[in-house]
């Protein structure tokens, strides 16, 4: 704690302040006093926001009653365009969905014919790998 006098740090359990000689009774009388004007401070600011507050309501009130038929007519607005667009994205995603269907199975067919392209020189890469390694695997044993 320090001195509310002089600032100085006051030793635990020192009856006088060792810079300013204060003692100790006055200090504790002096910082309770600030306490207690720190709480009236707060109690009155606190007062006064609720009274701001209670003067307020009806303007903020007032106001968000003016605002509302307002935001109500745009919505009611804007709902038929809402509507429409949702009516569109269905609409479009009908019309694309037979061409995604065609693209689909362009794209599976291709695939099938690619493997069967592709099967035989895989199987004879995988049939002389095989041999390869058998050989490889005979002149270790050899060893």
């Amino acid at each position: 704690m320090n001195c509310p006098n002089c600032g100085a740090e006051l030793p635990a359990g020192a009856a006088f302040c060792p810079a300013c000689g204060a003692p100790r009774s006055e200090i504790d009388r002096l910082l309770q006093s600030a306490g207690k004007a720190v709480d009236k401070a707060v109690a009155t600011g606190a007062a006064a926001l609720d009274r701001a507050a209670r003067e307020l309501q009806p303007v903020v009130d007032k106001a968000a009653n003016a605002v509302r038929p307002a935001v109500q007519d745009v919505a009611r607005a804007l709902k038929p365009l809402a509507d429409a667009t949702v009516q569109a994205t269905k609409d479009v995603a009908k019309a694309v969905r037979p061409a995604a269907e065609a693209t689909v199975k362009v794209a599976k067919e291709a695939a099938d014919r690619t493997i069967a392209a592709v099967r035989p020189a895989v199987e004879k890469a995988a049939e002389k790998t095989g041999e390869a390694a058998q050989k490889v695997k005979q002149k270790v044993l050899k060893r």
